[in-house]
């Protein structure tokens, strides 16, 4: 049973990291929407922390206040860990920014 209890997380986690760049594409892209929709003047950090929140009372709701808080800072620092080289090359090709 454990075994098959195994297979099935090992599935699903398979299954999130394939749909994780589709899903960052489409946050990226409704946050950058707002940013260029919204009226003058708007910090787009506003976002960004609405977005860390959002994920934040989610895992709440979902494992309660104490386990929702380690996973929230779990998923933060895998996240960091795994965009790393990106983010690194990313600092090269920096774009204006937001007037």
């Amino acid at each position: 049973m454990n075994n098959k209890l195994s297979k099935e997380f090992d599935r699903i986690t398979d299954l999130g990291k394939g749909r994780c760049d589709e899903y960052t594409e489409k946050l990226l892209a409704f946050v950058q929407d707002m940013e260029v929709s919204s009226p003058e003047p708007f910090i787009p950090l506003l976002a960004d922390i609405a977005l860390v929140r959002t994920l934040i009372v989610h895992l709440v709701i979902r494992y309660g206040p104490e386990r929702g808080l380690v996973e929230a800072r779990d998923a933060f620092n895998t996240t960091v860990d795994q965009m790393k080289p990106i983010l690194e090359n990313m600092e090269n090709l920096k774009g204006h920014p937001p007037q």
